[in-house]
Parts: structure tokens; sequence; C-alpha cells
């Protein structure tokens, strides 16, 4: 991968991690119930779910799913019941924790969660598709695994951290039951898409 190539990389990778989508609102969510660093575990968690992901579009994956549309359709079934999940438990969290007694989303969550995130399989078909060269090796896809990694880390903290800093302005229990309500609605808005895209 030339400079130029890496350097245009570098720039789609900072603004397809910092921009809004099911992953940020989570984040945003979890930094306001318990703190940014009780959300370290699952921004961790996306990172390395995040990569495996790539990789493994990088070696074909995407390829196998339009050989096999059925693969995609059932990863679509699955992936929608796990954001409804998440909405449903985001819509029933109460005011924020400022006492640490509160567990929340997890590292397996954010590993997991990444299978069935609509923007996480968009931003990693663009990569493959745009900046893997047609010559490419193990080193450069490990090279735009690691460029999205050190990027995308700050993004996720930054979207953390601003839910941490959201605190005063949520703090009776009326007000986070309002937050909650429209970040679960927020996230159900984040699935449709991907089912008007199959018509």
């Amino acid at each position: 991968m030339s400079a130029e190539i890496w350097a245009a990389f570098a720039l789609f990778a900072f603004v397809a991690a910092a921009t809004p989508g099911p992953n940020n609102l989570l984040l945003l969510g979890s930094g306001l119930r318990v703190g940014v660093w009780r959300t370290l575990p699952f921004i961790v968690g996306i990172s390395i779910g995040f990569s495996t992901l790539l990789v493994a579009v990088g070696y074909g994956l995407g390829q196998m799913f339009e050989r096999f549309p059925a693969l995609q359709v059932g990863l679509q079934i699955v992936g929608t019941a796990y954001f409804v999940y998440l909405a449903w438990t985001l819509f029933r969290s109460g005011r924020a924790d400022n006492e640490g007694n509160r567990r929340d989303l997890d590292f397996w969550m954010g590993v997991l969660f990444q299978a069935v995130n609509p923007k996480a399989w968009l931003m990693c078909i663009t990569a493959i598709a745009l900046y893997l060269p047609s010559t490419w090796s193990a080193e450069t896809l490990a090279v735009m695994v690691a460029t999205f990694v050190v990027l995308g880390f700050p993004a996720n903290v930054a979207w953390a951290g601003a839910g941490q800093l959201l605190r005063p302005l949520v703090a009776s229990e009326a007000r986070m039951r309002i937050f909650n309500a429209v970040m679960a609605a927020l996230l159900i808005l984040s699935i449709v898409p991907v089912w008007l895209s199959v018509r």
C-alpha cells in the first residue's frame, strides 16, 4: 500500500469510526450509565471484534455471502434480534451509577456485536473494496487492521466520555428514562436500512 493510499485509508478509518453508528450509540449510553472506565472492556471488545471482521471480509467472507445469500439473511435475522434485545435492555436501564455497583456492556458483547452491526460490515466491505490493493498480502491487511484500531479506539473512548459528560443533564430518573428511550429508538432505526436494502 502506497503512502498516498494509506493516508486516504487512514482518513476514511477515522471518519468511519468517529461518526454516529450503533457502536457509538451504545458507547454514549454506557459512558453515561457507568462512566468511561467501566466501558473500556466493551471498547476493547469492539476493537477485537471489528479487527476479526475486517480480516474475515478481506479473506473472502463477503464473497461467500454473494454465493450463499441465505447465510446473509440468517445473519440479518440474528442481528436484528440482537439489536432488539439491546434496545430493550437500554430502554429498561435506570439512572446513572456513580458508585460502581452496576455491570454494563462487557468485552464479549463488544466482540460479538460487530458480527451483527451493519455499519461495521459496511466499513469493512468499503475498506477492502476501495483500499486493499490487488496484490495484497497478510502484512497489508494487518496494516489496515492496525490503522483502524489506532484511530478507532480513541474515537470510541471519546464517545463514552461524551456520555459521561452528559450525566448532569440526565441526573433525574425521568430524564434518564427519556434518554434511554431515545437511544433505544435510534438503535432500532440503525438496523432499518439493512432490511430496506433487501427489497
